[in-house]
Order: C-alpha cells, then structure tokens, then sequence
C-alpha cells in the first residue's frame, strides 16, 4: 500500500471518528432538560401563585383561580372596613373642628383597630408605607418591593391592582394599595398650603420622626399587607362569620 493510499485511508478513519463524536454530542443535547427558572415555572401555568423567593414552591397548595380571587376579595373586605373604622371617627372630629382629638386617636387606635381586626378574621392586617409616620408601622423587605412597583405603575398612569403571592413561609398573602385622595393631604400633604398650622403642630409633637408629608393627590401613600393562613378552607370559614 502506497503512501497516498495510506493517507487516503487515515482520513477516512478520521471522518468517521469526528462523526461520531458530532452525532453523540447532539444526542446528549436533545436529551438535556433545559433548566427552569421560578419565573418560567410561574408563568408557565396559573396553578401557583408569584413567588419567586420562595424556596420549595413545589410545596406549596394549588389554587384555583377563583380561590385567589375569593383572597383578593376578602382583603379588600377586611380593608374597608378598617378604613371605615378610622373615617367614620376622624370625619366626625373634624366636622366638628376638633382636629387635635382626631390626630390623637388615631395615634392611640390605629393599631389597636388593625389588631382587632386580625384578630376578627383570623388573619394579619398591617398598614405601612414607604414613607412612614408611626416607625411600628416599619415595611419588610416585600412589602418595600411591592410599594415600589406601584409607585412605577403610577409614574407610568397604571393603576395598581392588588398583588398576591405566597410569602418566605408560605402563607398567602394580599397588597392593596392606598392612594392618597383631596381629604388627606390636611394631614399629609404640604405644610406649606395644605396642612393647617393647629394641625401640623399637633403631628410634630405626636409624631416627632413623622415623614408621612409632602404627598400629592393620586401619589401612593402605602399599602394593606394581609397575611392569610395557610388553609384555604380556614379563609372561606372567616368569611361567613
């Protein structure tokens, strides 16, 4: 056998050996799962709700459309009625020009007016903001990242919908944001023009760290966070009591 031939024959061999790796890498690429980030998985299907920093979102119960709906529904329940609470008083204290008493009963209620509630519904109830007046009314993390994404939503003229998703322990849980219309900014808007002098000395000296001012009409003033429990039966029993 010649030289050429010999040549001939070697890049055969290796032609086909170069073939084979080409066609196993190939196979070995068909075969691979791609990997799924929690974004993908969520949006993938509706069964779970957004929650990407949960750890085991396998863990987590399925929820049926409806029975995310049946949670938003319920919060924005527990939250008018809260608010109703409050209005119903402040309205009244100030009607009847006595706007120091109303500043000092919402500094002595308000806490304990969402407490008695959560209590009612067998559920946690926190109002808090980016922009705080009361410091035990401080956000978490989420709560931060939720009122965030509003305040771009507005900045964008969207209106902010209510937000839903499993907390880091599990439990579902509801944002309901609260904007700010005309009859609040004589308590939180523009000392300059907005908020009279009786009633921002008043705020100075209830709430010495207050930096719940400067806010417009349609601005996001804070949020409802509602922690519901686990169960989903438990949500629908505190519904009809």
């Amino acid at each position: 056998m010649n030289d050429m031939s010999r040549k001939f024959q070697l890049l055969i061999v290796l032609g086909l050996i170069m073939a084979g790796i080409s066609c196993n890498r190939t196979h070995k690429k068909s075969e691979a799962k791609p990997q799924k980030d929690q974004h993908e998985i969520n949006m993938e299907n509706d069964r779970r709700l957004e929650g990407d920093h949960v750890l085991s979102p396998e863990e987590l119960p399925v929820l049926t459309p409806e029975q995310k709906q049946h949670y938003i529904d319920e919060s924005k329940k527990i939250a008018k009625g809260a608010f109703d609470i409050f209005s119903s008083h402040l309205t009244r204290l100030f009607k009847e020009n006595h706007p120091a008493e109303a500043l000092e009963y919402c500094h002595a209620n308000a806490l304990r007016i969402t407490d008695s509630l959560s209590e009612a519904y067998g559920v946690k109830i926190k109002r808090t903001s980016y922009r705080l007046r009361n410091p035990k009314n401080k956000p978490n993390a989420q709560e931060e990242k939720v009122m965030e994404i509003y305040r771009q939503q507005i900045l964008s003229n969207l209106t902010p919908k209510p937000y839903m998703h499993y907390d880091e322990e599990g439990y579902p849980h509801v944002y309901l944001p609260i904007i700010v219309q005309e009859k609040c900014l004589m308590c939180h808007g523009d000392p300059n023009k907005d908020i009279p002098e009786p009633i921002m000395n008043k705020l100075t000296e209830l709430y010495p760290s207050d930096k719940a001012i400067f806010f417009n009409k349609g601005d996001l003033r804070g949020i409802w966070s509602i922690r519901f429990p686990r169960n989903v039966k438990n949500v629908k029993e505190s519904n009809q009591k």
